[in-house]
């Protein structure tokens, strides 16, 4: 921890108040005001899998072959081999660290306030892992599962290949439903999304088109659905059934490429079981301790591993954008 240069004050000025019989001098709160973003409504809904082993692998089966009619006098069959790809995902690691200096520790006991800030800073600390991982769910920018590029998740947006635009002016409604018809009704596939996410500002844009719609008394069917605890979002009806629209503020939204006015909000629609995200040893972030004989330091380490896996990355999901005029987010 840096010390800055001590200099001589005068102790009128850092007093609040100097009156006869009172002398009062600046106190804050123990409490730290603290509205931060720590991580994401995914993680919450993601299902947490066991990793196989550095690179963890499944088998994914691609296709039922065989079945055909035949003379029911002469039957005649062909036996086939059903195609099943092997998957595997490099399992990644986040860290983080707290370090608390003796002399600090000690001043801090001496005022009172440092186991408070103490346990605020290890739980930031760990924070700070699940805000990196919670945007990473999204936004890693690694772009091969089973040969890595760089210590980065591979973004479900990235892992997902099935893909749509709903352009300015188009219907954002619609353009959801379109494809979830088209997902629902794959001969090859049986397939049911369960939920969908979206960039805040892409859901404002969607709110509005039901306001529009409501106002000249065009009826869009709808209701509400608890998708994590004490959150309860809008749902829209769909060829997959009421599916929730979830405001997602790590999702990848980009300005549009041919209109600097534009963004491109994200929206992903997704089936959730078979989105995994498989771990090593534990879902939840390691703390340790380390010792303080060389530098009088308490230090506090985490560490989590694991990393996100899209299972049906062209079929089972869909990954999109809505262009629309940019919203500027609060910094």
């Amino acid at each position: 921890m840096s010390v800055s240069q001590a200099e001589w004050v005068d102790f009128a000025a850092a007093a609040q108040i100097i009156a006869p019989g009172s002398i009062v001098v600046d106190e804050y709160q123990k409490e730290i005001t603290d509205a931060l973003r720590r991580n994401s409504i995914l993680d919450g809904r993601l299902k947490y899998v066991p990793a196989t082993g550095d690179f963890t692998s499944y088998f994914e089966q691609m296709e039922v072959k065989g079945g055909g009619f035949v003379d029911p006098r002469n039957p005649t069959s062909t036996p086939v081999s059903n195609t099943r790809v092997p998957r595997s995902a490099k399992v990644k690691a986040i860290t983080n660290a707290a370090n608390f200096g003796h002399y600090d520790i000690t001043l801090g006991q001496q005022q009172g306030n440092f186991t408070e800030l103490q346990a605020k800073d290890i739980d930031d600390m760990i924070n700070g892992i699940t805000l990196t991982h919670g945007k990473g769910l999204w936004r890693g920018d690694d772009t091969e599962l089973a040969n890595p590029k760089n210590f980065q998740y591979v973004g479900i947006q990235k892992q997902i290949t099935n893909t749509f635009t709903i352009g300015l002016g188009a219907s954002i409604i619609a353009g959801i439903r379109a494809k979830v018809a088209a997902m629902v009704g794959s001969e090859k596939y049986e397939l049911r999304p369960t939920a969908i996410y979206i960039d805040p500002i892409g859901h404002f844009y969607l709110e509005e088109e039901v306001r529009v719609a409501e106002e000249n008394n065009v009826k869009v069917s709808g209701m509400s659905k608890t998708v994590v605890a004490g959150i309860e979002v809008p749902s829209i009806m769909t060829a997959a059934g009421y599916l929730p629209i979830i405001p997602e503020p790590f999702i990848l939204s980009e300005v549009n490429k041919s209109d600097n006015t534009m963004t491109d909000y994200g929206i992903t629609i997704v089936t959730e079981p078979m989105l995994e995200y498989h771990y090593v040893g534990k879902k939840d972030a390691y703390l340790f301790q380390l010792g303080t004989t060389a530098d009088l330091q308490m230090k506090f380490v985490g560490i989590k591993y694991g990393c996100p896996i899209a299972k049906g990355a062209s079929y089972a999901h869909a990954t999109g954008v809505i262009t629309r005029p940019t919203i500027q987010t609060v910094e």
